[in-house]
């Protein structure tokens, strides 16, 4: 299998800035940098097309708090989606607090929510900028082993973890709330209301206190 290549442009980018020098540190093989015109990651994929001038590969962009909301980072965005209709493509969103600026957990809602019924496509979140190699080669693995086309993530499934002012909450939390609500705004409703709050108190129990303060 070929290298996964990395953007030259990501050296630019102060958020990003440090990913590509620990990437190629040693002369890593598994590791080359390119001109990417549509994203800042390819990793080759196996299966029917790899090799030769037909090679899939997974691409990725990476994106900031400090993007969200942007022109720039909507039409990136788009021009990755419309390569493959979204598919065998990634978001890795960073989640960097910014002076004065909204938490990384409400910037990463505000892109779901402005990308859904869009331009899906999967995002992870990552805590660092050195998780996100891990964290791209663990997705990368999923969607080699899987068969068919890839169904993109539920977008609520994606941010339900991230509604916690200490996240990710736990699986079974996600998935109490998933059962009780019917999507992302009713959560949101419900939680206004001192019914409704508890009714998911009931059912957390201890992890309610942290869905309450986020």
């Amino acid at each position: 299998m070929s290298s996964t290549l990395i953007c030259y442009s990501l050296r630019k980018r102060p958020d990003w800035a440090s990913l590509t020098p620990a990437l190629l540190r040693g002369n890593n093989a598994n590791w080359k940098e390119a001109k990417l015109e549509t994203h800042d990651a390819a990793v080759p994929l196996s299966g029917p097309g790899s090799g030769g001038p037909s090679q899939r590969f997974l691409r990725a962009i990476f994106l900031s708090p400090a993007d969200v909301g942007k022109d720039e980072c909507r039409n990136r965005i788009k021009r990755l989606y419309h390569l493959n209709g979204g598919q065998e493509t990634v978001i890795m969103f960073l989640l960097k607090q910014e002076k004065d600026q909204t938490s990384p957990t409400a910037a990463l809602m505000t892109l779901q929510l402005d990308l859904m019924g869009e331009f899906e496509m999967p995002i992870i979140p990552v805590s660092s900028v050195q998780d996100t190699p891990k964290s791209l080669m663990t997705f990368h693995r999923q969607i080699s082993t899987s068969s068919g086309p890839r169904k993109i993530a539920n977008p609520v499934q994606t941010l339900l973890p991230y509604c916690s002012d200490k996240p990710p909450l736990p699986e079974h939390a996600v998935n109490v709330l998933t059962d009780i609500t019917s999507g992302f705004r009713d959560l949101l409703d419900t939680m206004s209301t001192p019914a409704g709050q508890t009714k998911i108190a009931t059912f957390l129990e201890a992890n309610s206190t942290s869905v309450f303060s986020f």
